[in-house]
């Protein structure tokens, strides 16, 4: 949640590379080849985010045990030796001073409290990026899929559409058919060959960006079927956004108040021994008490006070403004999935299929003279824009669950998804 101070990036890079070259040593999933099992294992395993968030909350938990002392410093033991001529007399002198400060109003325990607030903060932190690397890349994931499924569907729909130009080009040779149709039919097969051509470019770039989140081998094959996330019925885990924010106020309240108990003077406890001049033997106990001087003139703390003050109102702002936003996205994702659902529906397996012998189908009614020309280049368009429509309701429905899972903060970890 910090920003890394100035100079720190080479370190840093160095320790996500030694991080990610030790993946193997830790028992990390094999991603030389990705499957829908360990997809989002493997995202995480390799992102430099989630790395830098580690390294934050072990800074956290520095500044956990920065704040444990009980004493607000150390003692300090301060000593004199002297001597002493006159008279023809010589003495000796020397003392030795003891000196402690206490806090007296609690600054201790609320110290740490407020430490501990700030690391579960930054837990929830972690777990933010987390569920956005894996919301990520199942969006990669599944439009990789998708990309290979318009591909296949563009091979099928090219070889259809030659065997309706080539059955067309036959009838005009015959005087069956006009030239115009002809053309029109030949132009339908171009269009499909560039179709499939741009679906067979998107498959591969859409493979390569998901191989680059993942970290994985130019070389690793991209597996599974494009079907949505199991969707609980239930309502989620709070959203650690929320979470951090939460954890985050907390903190800024202690700490307002730390800063305001921390106006109290502090004492210095001391205890003292010394020889005089007279070698007597003195031991006392000293009491140090700071005066409080009103600002300008002395530190009142006003100045800290008053901003730990205003970034506790803006962090309540904050809050409001994430809870609100999460309850859009929550209704928004829950429409967007009863939608999806509904329009994934309307292709069932038998009008699919259907339309998929239709589409083969056309060219052999076209050389029967079943169908006229112009029928069939209607017919075909409206079956191909079926089949097309029918892959985008499948990927809009495994990105709708995606959304939906991350909305109501469900875990996008785990194979049971």
């Amino acid at each position: 949640m910090s920003r890394l101070p100035r100079g720190t990036a080479p370190r840093s890079s160095f320790v996500i590379v030694a991080l990610l070259s030790l993946r193997a040593l830790a028992g990390e999933p094999d991603c030389s080849a990705i499957t829908r099992g360990n997809v989002v294992a493997c995202a995480l395993g390799g992102s430099a985010l989630l790395a830098a968030e580690l390294g934050s909350s072990r800074a956290a938990e520095g500044r956990v045990e920065a704040a444990r002392p009980f004493l607000p410093s150390n003692p300090v033991v301060t000593g004199s030796l002297g001597t002493r001529n006159g008279g023809g007399s010589r003495a000796t002198n020397w003392s030795v001073t003891l000196a402690q400060e206490l806090e007296i109003a609690g600054q201790s325990g609320l110290r740490v409290d407020t430490a501990h607030g700030e690391l579960e903060a930054q837990r929830h932190q972690v777990a933010v990026v987390r569920a956005d690397v894996a919301e990520q890349v199942w969006l990669a994931y599944f439009e990789a899929l998708a990309a290979r499924e318009r591909a296949a569907l563009a091979a099928r729909i090219e070889r259809a559409s030659r065997a309706v130009s080539l059955t067309v080009q036959g009838m005009a040779a015959q005087g069956l058919a006009s030239s115009l149709e002809a053309a029109v039919a030949d132009a339908a097969a171009v269009r499909a060959s560039k179709t499939r051509l741009e679906a067979e470019r998107d498959r591969g770039a859409g493979e390569l960006r998901l191989r680059s989140v993942l970290g994985a081998p130019v070389t690793a094959e991209v597996a599974g079927t494009l079907e949505p996330l199991r969707v609980s019925a239930e309502a989620g885990a709070a959203r650690p956004e929320r979470l951090a924010l939460e954890a985050l106020e907390r903190a800024s309240a202690r700490r307002v108040e730390l800063l305001r108990r921390s106006r109290a003077p502090n004492p210095t406890l001391s205890l003292f021994a010394q020889n005089d001049g007279f070698d007597e033997k003195v031991f006392g106990v000293g009491l140090g008490i700071p005066i409080p001087l009103p600002q300008p003139v002395g530190r009142t703390r006003a100045g800290e006070i008053a901003e730990a003050a205003g970034l506790e109102a803006r962090l309540r702002a904050e809050l409001e403004q994430v809870s609100r936003r999460i309850d859009s996205e929550q209704a928004l994702a829950r429409v967007t999935w009863d939608t999806s659902v509904q329009a994934r529906a309307l292709y069932s397996p038998e009008r699919l299929e259907s339309a998929r012998a239709g589409l083969t189908a056309i060219a052999e009614q076209l050389a029967a003279a079943r169908i006229p020309v112009r029928e069939a280049l209607v017919s075909q368009q409206a079956l191909v824009e079926l089949l097309q429509a029918e892959v985008e309701a499948r990927h809009e429905l495994c990105v709708a669950s995606v959304r939906l899972v991350r909305a109501t903060g469900g875990s996008l970890e785990g194979g049971a998804l």
